[in-house]
């Protein structure tokens, strides 16, 4: 699906440029409300923020070039693709049945190693389908979200049983 959508583009050549105009700036974006979405670009990162909360009016954009200098604020429509949200349902859990094997959830991170995490229980869903509830390090029994969607692989005493899907 496409999305039609209108943007100013304010160029600051560093964040301490920003820093310097942003309430000067940030008054004079609630003066002209419109249906632009704000973007300020630092030149010397090369990156941008978009200014939540603050939008535009196209037809005032005179007012930003005063106050920025021409060529540092921009008025650009453009269509973008908007990409569909996978529904991601979480079902209920029915019944809690607890774990009497040594079985543990295996997390592999950006290096390659791997870590396992004990299964305490798990948890039988309305969905007809029984997920592996372990505990994670951080926060406690895992999310049934955690358990349903990132599903890592399992190992029962050093023998993987089940590999999650991609």
């Amino acid at each position: 699906m496409k999305k039609h959508v209108k943007e100013i583009w304010l160029k600051f050549g560093s964040q301490e440029e920003f820093f310097s105009n942003e309430e000067r700036l940030l008054a004079l974006l609630d003066t002209a409300p419109g249906d632009c979405t704000v973007r300020v670009y630092d030149a010397s990162a090369k990156s941008y923020k978009i200014l939540r909360g603050h939008s535009f009016d196209e037809k005032q954009l005179s007012l930003l070039t005063d106050l920025l200098g021409e060529g540092n604020a921009k008025y650009q429509e453009r269509d973008i693709e908007i990409p569909k949200k996978r529904e991601r349902k979480v079902p209920n859990i029915v019944q809690i049945i607890p774990c009497t094997h040594d079985m543990y959830a295996v997390f592999g991170n950006e290096d390659g190693e791997k870590y396992k995490s004990r299964v305490l229980m798990f948890a039988l869903c309305d969905d007809g389908i029984i997920y592996p509830l372990h505990f994670d390090s951080w926060l406690g029994i895992c999310s049934l979200f955690d358990a349903v969607y990132d599903a890592p692989n399992y190992e029962l005493q050093d023998g993987e049983i089940w590999e999650g899907e991609d």
